[in-house]
């Protein structure tokens, strides 16, 4: 592929972020600039091949920069020109694989028994003695001590568990271009303009009801897991690396591949640690990490339950061979539908009941809830199969050659899937 068609796609592609920025600023946008960029897009588009398979790194940067285009035009045409979008044109358009949709309601039947396990260990090994109570962030005195004490808390964690990453994978190199702060903001974030990894206080601090402050140490482990091992690495290694600009720009097209990675990484952190008992030693927690590594597989278990039977329910309801939204019939299918595959008796009714108007005239399911559905994709664990039939497995120096692909740039699902493939095809032995 020629350089004068990347160097295209990033003109029209920076057009798109200017107008978005205009869009932020003055709350409505220049139309006739969008419609002049929409067709240079589908111009542009329609100079590149149709690749379903490539074999080749030009092959899959062709055929990844087409997808991303084609996303992109759909998205800039419904705002110029809006349409009723069915749900199978949503899928195509978040470049969500419809396989990982079909999956959804096996897991479920294969897992609804084991999450009751989960439910009942936490329950019976988790005595709860103390509220765990809210941080008064507003009052100066508790945010100045709440502050330093989760600044000693994340800047500990941040060094032994980044010698630790440092020692088992290449990329944890990455990890010192990093600064770990706390933010008094409630989501923790990764703020690539200065590599600041913030972690928010409220998310890992808490008083119980003698006043005193706590550190929820699990939680910082799985924030740093997805938030510094998964966002943040994703970020710098892409800043660093030579890749076409398409691939440098985070967009809604490569959310649902994000967050499959920020998510493998969260897990993945714990078996670090698992296997590490000097780390444990270094952060304090040998004497309970066997209870703090139960508790996150457990609550991992439970949040990927409630994750997955949302993302069902929601192709429940889309499903217009059910019937018309608003008949009592359709509705009753509905909820019996998810009454096979849930642990909570009233959640059917309730998520039926919620959205029983979420629907257009012409029958098709809100679209901002059927975006919710990009984070049932599932592109690091076919990734990782692809490396796994080449014998690459994540260990030693496999784990390397692994994390730094998982990590390298803002992919579409298919488009990171097909990266793998070509990656472990062509690695040496």
């Amino acid at each position: 592929m020629s350089n004068d068609i990347i160097t295209a796609s990033e003109g029209l592609l920076k057009k798109i972020d200017s107008i978005a920025k205009f869009g932020s600023k003055y709350k409505i946008y220049p139309f006739q600039e969008l419609t002049r960029t929409t067709a240079e897009m589908k111009e542009l588009a329609d100079t590149l091949p149709d690749i379903e398979t490539p074999q080749n790194q030009d092959q899959l940067i062709q055929s990844e920069l087409k997808r991303r285009l084609k996303g992109e035009i759909l998205n800039l045409e419904q705002m110029i020109n809006p349409k009723h979008y069915d749900f199978n044109t949503l899928i195509s358009m978040y470049g969500i694989p419809q396989s990982d949709l079909d999956g959804l309601r096996g897991w479920l039947e294969e897992n609804r028994e084991k999450t009751q396990e989960a439910i009942e260990r936490l329950y019976k090994t988790k005595e709860i003695q103390n509220y765990e109570l809210g941080l008064p962030l507003d009052i100066p005195s508790v945010r100045r001590q709440s502050e330093e004490f989760a600044t000693v808390h994340i800047q500990k964690y941040h060094k032994a568990l980044g010698k630790l990453l440092q020692e088992l994978t290449q990329v944890g190199e990455y990890l010192r271009d990093i600064n770990a702060v706390p933010t008094t903001n409630g989501r923790s974030y990764f703020r690539p303009l200065t590599n600041t990894l913030a972690i928010g206080i409220p998310a890992i601090c808490f008083t119980t009801e003698d006043g005193s402050l706590q550190i929820k140490e699990r939680d910082l482990i799985n924030l740093y897991g997805h938030e510094g091992m998964g966002h943040a690495l994703n970020q710098i290694i892409t800043n660093t690396n030579n890749l076409p600009y398409f691939l440098t720009k985070h967009t809604n097209l490569s959310t649902a591949t994000m967050e499959s990675v920020a998510q493998f990484y969260q897990n993945i952190i714990f078996d670090d640690l698992k296997n590490s008992p000097e780390t444990q030693k270094d952060l304090g927690i040998k004497h309970n990490f066997e209870e703090i590594h139960q508790e996150a597989k457990d609550i991992h278990q439970l949040e990927e339950y409630q994750a997955k039977l949302s993302q069902y329910a929601i192709t429940v309801l889309a499903d217009k061979n059910l019937g018309t939204p608003q008949d009592t019939t359709t509705l009753q299918k509905k909820i019996d539908i998810l009454k096979e595959v849930t642990i909570d008796p009233a959640y059917p009714l309730n998520i039926v009941e919620r959205n029983r108007h979420s629907f257009d005239s012409q029958g098709n399911l809100n679209p901002q809830l059927v975006g919710e559905l990009i984070y049932c994709a599932q592109p690091v664990q076919r990734a990782l199969e692809e490396f796994a039939k080449q014998g690459i497995t994540y260990e030693g120096k496999g784990r390397s050659i692994i994390d730094s692909t998982l990590l390298k740039g803002f992919w579409t699902p298919i488009g990171y899937v097909d990266n793998a493939r070509i990656k472990a095809q062509n690695h040496p032995d």
